[in-house]
């Protein structure tokens, strides 16, 4: 019997995953501890609760406080420390514990931690209120009433800065790196009120084109960004947006180019530019330095900037085409909203119905499950991922790993008017409820509902001893808009930008949607965040459920059977699915027919086998910019829409 270790890291934190070879219990075993070897040091990760209540961490010891699971995270790394882990079985009695060095796994490769997934992606994430318990312990230091609010908005403040982490750090750079190099920037952005970034934007002056919306309607003015549009005004390049009915000009990307005007990167991602988007929120940011995608990104900026506060048909009707670029061995389609008919949403749509392994998630707001009379086309990305695990679907498969977490808020966002929703039968499924965040285990059981209770966790360290009370707030927890599929498989794909993955946001909203396929490392940083935030939640949500149970568990079990539940069905396909063994598998499949069927390669994106090429822009006869792209049909499948018919009923 050996230990297998798998090591995945987003510059943020990582992720470590262990399995024994066999996937077989460890006799006498009471758990693992993690040896850390990081910048010549080492050190011991190491669980939170005892077994007993009197239990103490004894510092020279920390492997005495086991972890009884197989999987752990790691977010005590920074960018640039180089790290090396051995998972070791921790055996005896809770009297008598020993470490069971021989049977520890190798050190794993030194990995140096970073958020650059390739040469020219990188991602970043903050913590916001996923980390809460470091988080409340920082402010019980800081008295019986913390002012958090005033903490978030202080510049150069600690824990703002821990909150934020690299998301912040890294905003701040790009601005810093433009003046430096006396470049400039174009800017969509929907929310703005952070100071630092504000002064960042203010400090390039006029090579600042910044497109400023009006936010999400909050009255008298319903112009959310009123005071620093003031601000703003002869500083910086200023174009408003003003929208009004029922869209929202949802962007918030940021093209740089270099001291001739050209564009050669750009940032995307679900974070708006304000307090809460970088301190509270969780958020993420990805950042492209590619000409082609920037230019992208700019001939959008500037039709967006023609339709001054409108939306003239020729904005959607470009934005219903989108153009594929190679980037770093793999392909990143650029998809922009409002399109005509969801043509961004079909096109992920195909990669969710096409994915083989696993499928994790992040949604704020993806809007409630469409009635039975209406096409999958107006679907939201969620239910036709939560579809992948029903038996009358034409794309059902009910091995797939299916993880993730939805925040719904702000009803407007994703619904054009109030009313009817669902079926009974399709309620059961529908995030579109009265509660905050929803846990989806896929698609077969019903959702997780968590209500403020579960963000607001007040008991857990009055029931569960030494959890800190996390402060979690209420309103916006997950703002990330993700969508990774087969992390670990051959064909990954991350979806990611401002879209809120809805037929509401593809049809009304100005947003952007990047997809991007065959780029492995930033497939397994964005899988290693999802996991993290819904594990949190997964454990706030058992803590409220139970806290008032005397029964419920309290410590760590004094014998080896706490294994058994990790290491068989569900549980032991999820360690599976971490581990990668499904490439084992399809490799030893594929030796058997290579002789006799010839093989596509598998790194390349689908997009690309079936020739999708850059399309240059093109001046228009009116001096304006307009973007060819090659347009994607829709399929007529009668077969799939009947089926789904029959999954909606079925729900």
């Amino acid at each position: 019997m050996s230990i297998d270790v798998k090591v995945y890291d987003n510059g943020d934190h990582t992720v470590v995953v262990w399995l024994t070879s066999d996937a077989k219990p460890i006799a006498n075993c009471r758990g693992f501890t993690i040896r850390q070897l990081k910048g010549g040091a080492e050190t011991y990760l190491h669980g939170f609760a005892g077994f007993s209540d009197d239990d103490q961490l004894d510092p020279t010891a920390p492997w005495k406080h086991p972890l009884q699971r197989f999987m752990w995270w790691d977010y005590y790394v920074k960018p640039g420390d180089v790290v090396q882990y051995s998972v070791i079985p921790v055996v005896g009695d809770r009297n008598h514990l020993q470490l069971a060095t021989t049977a520890a796994s190798p050190l794993t490769a030194p990995l140096t931690i970073s958020s650059q997934a390739s040469p020219n992606i990188s991602a970043y994430f903050n913590k916001g209120i996923i980390s809460a318990q470091w988080v409340s312990r920082a402010l019980a230091q800081l008295g019986p009433h913390p002012d958090i609010q005033g903490i978030i908005k202080t510049p150069n403040n600690p824990l703002r800065n821990e909150l934020s982490g690299l998301l912040r750090e890294r905003l701040l750079q790009l601005l810093a790196d433009v003046k430096q190099g006396n470049g400039e920037i174009y800017a969509a952005l929907y929310e703005l009120n952070d100071p630092e970034l504000i002064a960042g934007l203010k400090a390039l002056g006029k090579k600042c084109h910044l497109i400023l919306a009006n936010g999400a309607f909050k009255p008298p003015t319903n112009d959310e960004n009123k005071a620093v549009r003031a601000q703003l005004k002869g500083v910086v390049d200023l174009k408003n947006r003003i929208v009004t009915g029922n869209h929202f000009a949802h962007n918030k990307f940021v093209v740089a180019c270099d001291s001739a005007g050209n564009p050669n990167s750009v940032l995307s991602g679900s974070t708006n530019w304000t307090v809460t988007g970088l301190c509270t929120q969780a958020n993420n940011a990805i950042i492209v330095k590619d000409a082609a995608v920037a230019a992208d990104f700019l001939a959008e900026w500037k039709l967006l900037a023609q339709a001054g506060n409108g939306y003239p048909p020729a904005l959607a009707k470009t934005n219903s085409t989108a153009r594929t670029m190679n980037v770093d061995g793999g392909a990143i389609t650029q998809w922009f909203a409002p399109t005509n008919g969801g043509p961004d949403l079909e096109y992920a749509r195909k990669l969710i119905n096409a994915a083989k392994q696993g499928i994790l998630f992040l949604f704020f707001n993806p809007g409630g499950f469409v009635q039975e009379d209406q096409p999958v086309g107006k679907w939201t990305l969620l239910q036709s991922i939560l579809f992948r695990h029903h038996q009358d679907s034409a794309n059902y498969d009910g091995s797939l790993y299916i993880h993730g977490v939805v925040n719904q808020e702000i009803k407007n966002l994703t619904t054009e008017q109030a009313g009817a929703g669902p079926s009974a039968a399709e309620a059961a499924l529908d995030p579109e409820a009265k509660t905050p965040v929803t846990l989806f285990n896929g698609g077969k059981e019903p959702p997780q509902r968590l209500g403020y209770e579960s963000m607001v966790p007040k008991n857990i360290k009055d029931v569960f001893h030494d959890w800190a009370t996390e402060v979690l707030g209420s309103g916006v927890h997950i703002h990330s808009k993700v969508v990774v599929l087969d992390p670990f498989g051959d064909k990954p794909v991350v979806m990611t930008g401002s879209h809120n993955l809805g037929f509401k946001a593809s049809s009304k909203n100005d947003d952007n949607l990047m997809i991007i396929e065959g780029n492995a490392p930033l497939a397994a940083a964005y899988a290693a965040n999802i996991i993290a935030i819904y594990q949190t939640y997964r454990w706030n949500a058992y803590v409220e459920a139970h806290r008032q149970d005397p029964k419920v568990w309290h410590g760590l079990v004094d014998d080896d059977q706490w294994q058994t539940g990790y290491l068989g069905g569900d549980e032991l396909a999820e360690l599976q699915f971490w581990m990668g063994a499904h490439r084992a598998a399809a490799a030893t499949a594929s030796a058997a027919t290579a002789a006799t069927k010839p093989r596509v390669p598998q790194h390349a994106p689908a997009s690309a086998k079936h020739g999708a090429k850059p399309v240059k822009h093109a001046a228009t006869p009116h001096g304006g910019v307009r973007r060819k792209r090659s347009a994607v049909k829709k399929p007529v499948a009668h077969k799939a829409a009947k089926s789904a018919r029959r999954s909606r009923k079925r729900a």
